[in-house]
């Protein structure tokens, strides 16, 4: 992570002064960018990305329209993962095809079926460190990570079985700092490290997506920007403008995403 990433982590993390904390801020505009989009991210480089229905379009961190992806004969994107920049990851799981694009969203190698390469039914997918790759396969219930060509290095085996779980319906999915991040909104975030063992389980439950940094688990719920410490567990929430329908942090600043627009404020 970044100094000044982390830097404005821990600026949100003090305002927790209590196991839950509220915090109202008065905050700036920074940008702006019309219009209706479906997801919104950011990678390290802090360019903006947005997913409307069969495109991705990126943007610079002044909010300059860059490059725009779309494929309308895989449908509508389902997962983004550009936390590497040069590398995105467009994931159609209803299909199961994955997209790899470089950093002018340029598709090199292709449409890539996931059933060529043993990959049954992949509902979740994002990218790892060393060029592989991360694949929830829903038909056998197992984490599989496989290199560059795709070839498996690791399978998890059941992990309904393994982790002794009633409810086994993973919905998101995304590895940090040699940690994979494994949603099940029935029972919490499961972590595994980086050869696939569990770690433990973040008892944060329901959640659709989130990101991970150093010290939290950064999500939106109900409104509002959430950080959950994942060193002493404190709960800090940040009261959000009114009508926003997701949210990223950005440094010390916050990606909205508004009804109909792409919103970036900075917290005063």
């Amino acid at each position: 992570m970044s100094r000044p990433l982390l830097a404005g982590i821990l600026i949100f993390i003090a305002f927790a002064s209590s196991q839950t904390a509220l915090a109202q801020h008065n905050y700036r505009d920074i940008l702006s960018i019309p219009g209706k989009v479906d997801q919104i991210h950011y990678d390290n480089l802090l360019h903006i990305y947005a997913v409307k229905g069969t495109e991705l379009l990126k943007y610079d961190p002044k909010g300059k329209f860059l490059f725009r992806y779309s494929d309308k004969e895989l449908g509508s994107i389902g997962n983004v993962d550009v936390s590497f920049s040069l590398r995105p990851l467009l994931h159609y799981p209803g299909i199961n095809y994955i997209v790899l694009l470089d950093n002018t969203l340029s598709n090199n190698r292709g449409k890539i079926n996931l059933m060529n390469q043993g990959i049954q039914f992949g509902t979740l997918a994002c990218t790892s460190v060393q060029n592989h790759f991360w694949f929830y396969d829903a038909m056998s219930f197992q984490l599989i990570r496989s290199n560059e060509n795709f070839r498996p290095v690791f399978e998890s085996g059941n992990l309904a079985q393994i982790l002794r779980l009633q409810s086994l319906e993973p919905n998101f999915m995304i590895e940090y700092n040699n940690r994979l991040y494994v949603n099940n909104p029935a029972s919490g975030i499961l972590v595994f490290d980086i050869f696939g063992t569990y770690i433990k389980t973040v008892p944060i439950i329901g959640l659709e997506q989130f990101q991970v940094t150093d010290r939290a688990i950064v999500y939106f719920a109900d409104g509002k920007l959430s950080l959950h410490n994942l060193q002493n567990y404190q709960l800090t929430e940040v009261d959000l403008p009114e009508g926003c329908l997701d949210a990223r942090l950005q440094k010390k600043k916050i990606l909205l995403r508004m009804p109909d627009s792409i919103r970036l404020i900075e917290l005063l």
